[in-house]
């Protein structure tokens, strides 16, 4: 089922190659479960149990739009809540994250750096400085949660560093591994690439480009 919808969103990005384009589709759907699933267990104390549930995905030709879940959710008991994160890892994205790397012809890593870029951001969005409770507690869990059979630390694909324009923002994300969304936008003469904040290419350029980048990015400035 994953096939077809895949190939009708590779329709939005003519000419472009099948990695980036699986990535932005992973990025796209968790940009849809993590939030909902985030909310559903730490505001409403219930799991939208993707493992053993029905669980429509809505869709544009192919672009994630939002969830269809049960009208009754599985209460959740706080306790519940680490195994509720990891069954999400393990049962629901790892084996998606197999198919959409076949498809794409790109490593699992890339989609895993994505799952903890959209992690972090739904944080920032639902509660940015941690004080609502349980939330601290949630956002600490993916320093210990490992994938791929135990060989990947989810926490090692993003993290945050100084910021190189601390008058914007006093820190930033960086990844690992570039999700390769930049490769979805063709290049333009005496443009800079379209990078994310996070991107590693971004990081390591000069320091006054990484500042002019930053400042493009959050005040529109050239």
């Amino acid at each position: 089922m994953l096939f077809p919808l895949l190939e009708r969103f590779a329709e939005l990005y003519p000419g472009v190659k099948r990695p980036p384009v699986a990535s932005q589709w992973s990025m796209n759907y968790l940009s849809v479960l993590l939030p909902a699933t985030l909310a559903a267990v730490l505001t409403r104390d219930m799991a939208i149990a993707f493992w053993d549930q029905e669980v429509e995905l809505l869709h544009d030709a192919g672009q994630p739009m939002a969830l269809k879940v049960p009208h009754e959710l599985a209460v959740l008991a706080t306790e519940q809540r680490a195994e509720c994160w990891s069954r999400l890892m393990q049962e629901h994205l790892e084996p998606l994250f197999k198919t959409l790397a076949l498809w794409g012809g790109l490593a699992p890593k890339v989609l895993w750096g994505n799952v903890v870029g959209v992690w972090d951001g739904a944080f920032s969005r639902l509660d940015g400085s941690l004080s609502r409770e349980g939330f601290a507690e949630a956002h600490r869990w993916l320093e210990q949660a490992v994938v791929s059979d135990g060989r990947l630390k989810l926490r090692s694909l993003q993290w945050m560093v100084e910021s190189p324009a601390p008058d914007i923002c006093a820190s930033i994300p960086l990844r690992r591994h570039c999700c390769l969304h930049y490769q979805l936008h063709a290049p333009v003469a005496g443009k800079p690439q379209v990078l994310c904040e996070s991107c590693p290419k971004l990081h390591h350029l000069p320091q006054a480009e990484q500042a002019s980048y930053l400042r493009s990015i959050y005040l529109g400035e050239s």
